[in-house]
């Protein structure tokens, strides 16, 4: 279910979360301040209502 619930149409993996991570912890996110990311594969994945 998780899979249809996002733009991207699947569930995010573990490598694309440490990705993001990694990034923000290298020198190529130093000017970055204050941020909120959000990684959610394009949109706010919610699972439908029942």
């Amino acid at each position: 279910m998780l899979d249809q619930v996002n733009a991207r149409g699947r569930a995010g993996e573990p490598r694309e979360t440490a990705e993001i991570v990694a990034f923000l912890a290298g020198p190529a996110s130093r000017y970055i301040n204050g941020a909120i990311l959000i990684a959610d594969g394009g949109g706010i994945s919610t699972l439908p209502g029942r």
